[in-house]
């Protein structure tokens, strides 16, 4: 089976948008209100915000789309996303404004933290979920951030 992946592109700070379409298994892309907070590791923290009615088993094809080639890898540069729809579920994995090198992860990762916390701990609950690798997840501290709407 043929894998083909749709990503939205945004540029924070701009009204930069675009959308690819990609069938490759390595994917680089590149152009020139938060409640209580849970850790994950020592540097990632998520939190479950807001009210939704997305539906799991939607955000569920998502992660099932990822899985298919858990050999992909992830490199975003600064301001940009990776984006994924299915029905009412949108993942978002985006970059950090001013990073200076780009964001690596392998598809394993972004399934993984999709499924849980994000799937499980909020859209499971009803609300919206975010990770980051920064406790202030509203801040541009961090070089990621991976949301679940």
């Amino acid at each position: 089976m043929r894998l083909t992946a749709v990503f939205s592109i945004f540029a924070f700070g701009s009204s930069l948008g675009m959308a690819a379409v990609l069938n490759s298994s390595e994917v680089l892309l590149s152009t020139d209100p938060v409640m209580a907070r849970s850790d994950l590791e020592k540097r990632d923290a998520y939190t479950c915000y807001g009210s939704t009615n997305t539906s799991v088993s939607d955000c569920q094809k998502i992660i099932d789309t990822i899985r298919t080639d858990e050999q992909q890898q992830f490199a975003l540069y600064s301001g940009i996303c990776a984006v994924w729809n299915q029905g009412t579920c949108r993942v978002r994995f985006c970059a950090q404004p001013y990073v200076n090198r780009p964001v690596n992860r392998s598809a394993t990762w972004l399934a993984t933290y999709i499924a849980s916390p994000l799937l499980d701990g909020c859209v499971g609950k009803g609300n919206l979920g975010v990770i980051a690798d920064h406790p202030n997840i509203n801040s541009h501290y961090g070089t990621y951030r991976l949301w679940l709407d």
